[in-house]
C-alpha cells in the first residue's frame, strides 16, 4: 500500500485542493493530510474550527487527517515544513505532495540544495544584517525567481525538510495554473474566501460554507490587542520570533487603537506584518525560544482529527497524545467561538 501525505491549512477547503487530493489519489492507496490545527501560519485563528476543517478533507477525498501542532503551524514556513515532514516521517508515508508555481520538482530539489552553500549563505546573513526580511534576503542573496510565489518558498522547505531529516520519502509537486483569486479564474484562494463572501456561493463547497466563522478573528484581533497592552520587554524578550530589540518597538506601540494600527506601527522591511502576527500569537500562547527550540528537537505529538471509517487501519501508525501549547491553543479558540469541541476523532462514512 503506497500513502501519500500533504500538509496543508485548509482555511477554508476549496476546488483548488480538491484537485491535490483526487491528483494524490491518481498514485497512491491512502492519502494523509497534516493539518494546521485552530490556528494558522498567518497567526490568527482558522476560519472554521479543526475538526470542521479535517471533516471538509475527509468530504473532499482524504482517508485521514491529523494535526500539525500549533507550535509548528503557526511557525515560519522553515518550521511549517519541518514540523509537517516530521509528522510524514512518523506517519510512514511514500510520498509528499505539495502545489507550487513552478512545478517542477526538479528545479525545487536544485534550488533547496543551493540554499546549503556557504557563499549563499554568507550573502543571506549580511542582507539580514542589513536590515531585510530573511525571505527578502534569500532573494537578494540568490536572484531567483522561484521565491516570487508563496508555493514555491513552501515546497522549497519541504525539500529542504526532507533533505535535513534524511527521509526516503519523495516529494512530487503538483503545478498550480492560476493564481487562484477567483472571479476570472476557475479557482479561488483561501484568502479571497476569507475575505468575500459573495465568492464562496461559486467557488466554495456547501459543507464548508456553513462551518465558516466570520467573527472569530475579529474577536480574536480584540482580545490580542487588549492582552499585548498587558506585556512587558523582558517577557516580550523571550518570546520566539523577537530579537534585536524588538521587543522595545512592540511594548511601545500604542495599543489604544486596535489591533491593525498595533501592527502597522510595529512593521518594518525586516519585521512583516505576518512575522508580527505570529509573535503576537506566541506571547499569547507563551511559545518562547526555548519553547521552539525544544518542539524541534522532539518527535511531534499526532492527533487525529478525523477519518473516513474505510480507512480505521490507518490508525495503526499513531501513537496520540496530547500537546499542551496546542491544548491551550484550543482553549482560545473555542473560547472565542462560543463553540464546543469533540471529546474524541470524528469517524466519516463517504
Amino acid at each position: 500500500m503506497k500513502t501519500t501525505a500533504i500538509i496543508c491549512e485548509f482555511n477554508p477547503l476549496h476546488s483548488g485542493h480538491k484537485k491535490l487530493l483526487d491528483y494524490a489519489k491518481t498514485f497512491s492507496d491512502k492519502v494523509i493530510c497534516i493539518m494546521s490545527g485552530n490556528f494558522t501560519q498567518r497567526g490568527l485563528p482558522a476560519c472554521a474550527d479543526k475538526f470542521s476543517r479535517a471533516t471538509h478533507a475527509i468530504k473532499a477525498g482524504a482517508d485521514m487527517v491529523v494535526e500539525l501542532p500549533t507550535v509548528f503551524a503557526t511557525a515560519s514556513a522553515e518550521n511549517f515544513a519541518l514540523g509537517g515532514v516530521k509528522i510524514a516521517q512518523e506517519l510512514n508515508v511514500d510520498y509528499l505532495l505539495f502545489g507550487s508555481e513552478c512545478g517542477d520538482i526538479h528545479q525545487i530539489k536544485n534550488f533547496a540544495e543551493s540554499l546549503d552553500n556557504v557563499e549563499i549563505n554568507e550573502k543571506i546573513a549580511r542582507e539580514v544584517k542589513n536590515g531585510v526580511s530573511y525571505p527578502k534576503a534569500v532573494f537578494l542573496a540568490t536572484r531567483s525567481k522561484i521565491l516570487e510565489s508563496p508555493n514555491n518558498v513552501l515546497a522549497i522547505e519541504y525539500v529542504r525538510a526532507i533533505q535535513k531529516l534524511k527521509s526516503r520519502i519523495e516529494p512530487i509537486t503538483l503545478k498550480r495554473e492560476n493564481n487562484y483569486n477567483g472571479e476570472a479564474n476557475a479557482y479561488a484562494s483561501s484568502n479571497a474566501l476569507r475575505a468575500n463572501k459573495s465568492l464562496r456561493s461559486v467557488y466554495s463547497y456547501d459543507y464548508v460554507r456553513k462551518d465558516i466563522d466570520d467573527e472569530v478573528e475579529n474577536k480574536f484581533c480584540s482580545f490580542a490587542t487588549y492582552f499585548m497592552s498587558l506585556a512587558s520587554p523582558h517577557q516580550l524578550e523571550r518570546i520566539e520570533g523577537v530579537n534585536e530589540g524588538l521587543e522595545n518597538r512592540i511594548y511601545n506601540a500604542d495599543k489604544s487603537m486596535g489591533y491593525e494600527a498595533m501592527i502597522s506601527q510595529i512593521k518594518t522591511k525586516r519585521y512583516t506584518r505576518l512575522k508580527l502576527q505570529r509573535i503576537v500569537l506566541n506571547f499569547l500562547l507563551s511559545i518562547t525560544k526555548e519553547t521552539a527550540e525544544k518542539y524541534k528537537s522532539l518527535n511531534p505529538s499526532i492527533q487525529v482529527l478525523a477519518i473516513n471509517s474505510s480507512s480505521v487501519s490507518l490508525l495503526q501508525y499513531i501513537n496520540d497524545s496530547n500537546d499542551e501549547i496546542t491544548l491551550k491553543a484550543d482553549r482560545l479558540y473555542y473560547s472565542l467561538s462560543g463553540k464546543k469541541a469533540p471529546k474524541k476523532l470524528i469517524k466519516i462514512d463517504v
